[in-house]
């Protein structure tokens, strides 16, 4: 067997109807982490041009408390710290917790559990209205504009002051308001049991993840 295929070992669920009503509808928001808020909601603000939305504090935590006090396990482990929220549109936001400074050491993206980077979506005018308000800024396009997802998936790369790792992608044949992302990466039938025969030999498995695919 190729070493890049492994055959699963867990239970297969039963499919999920294809037509089934989804469950969410899409993200809330996106928490990420920054000990330096100004220049974060400088960036965001300005250079992005995602209006500002809410900022509150932290509940503080009473003596003694457990870490986890709260919001429970994973809540972020300091107390009355700024959090701001961004519009990024499609009725979506992004937020950020803004940690003491020198507390928190910098995070491997490629670790297993983390956050590779964020991808934002727009039309084809302000993917290129976008691309050139961050080199006005200054801010170093690391990859791109290049073809993502043929023939029209358009995406470039850069960093937010936090390390971020960042992208903008566009259809570029494509509307400017109406972007159809989950149509635009659809794949046939076909090319996806492929994709999926590198991940599993289980057929089982590989009909499940068909049945329930995006048509």
């Amino acid at each position: 067997m190729d070493a890049t295929v492994v055959k699963s070992e867990q239970r297969v669920s039963a499919p999920v109807p294809a037509n089934k009503p989804k469950l969410l509808r899409g993200i809330h928001h996106l928490a990420l982490n920054t000990d330096d808020l100004r220049k974060t909601l400088d960036f965001y603000v300005h250079v992005l041009g995602m209006p500002l939305v809410h900022g509150l504090r932290t509940p503080p935590r009473p003596p003694n408390a457990d870490p986890t006090h709260g919001h429970g396990q994973g809540t972020p482990p300091y107390p009355e710290i700024a959090h701001f929220f961004l519009d990024m549109g499609g009725d979506s936001l992004l937020a950020f917790f803004e940690y003491p400074k020198g507390v928190a050491k910098p995070v491997d993206r490629d670790a297993i559990g983390a956050m590779q980077h964020v991808s934002f979506v727009c039309g084809p005018k302000r993917y290129r209205a976008i691309l050139d308000q961050l080199k006005a800024n200054g801010v170093k396009i690391v990859a791109g504009p290049l073809v993502t997802i043929p023939p029209a998936i358009h995406s470039f790369y850069f960093f937010d002051p936090n390390g971020i790792r960042l992208e903008i992608v566009s259809d570029l044949d494509g509307d400017d308001e109406d972007l159809q992302v989950v149509r635009s990466c659809g794949m046939d039938e076909a090319t996806l049991r492929h994709e999926l025969a590198s991940v599993s030999n289980d057929k089982a498995w590989i009909d499940n993840m068909i049945a329930a695919m995006s048509r």
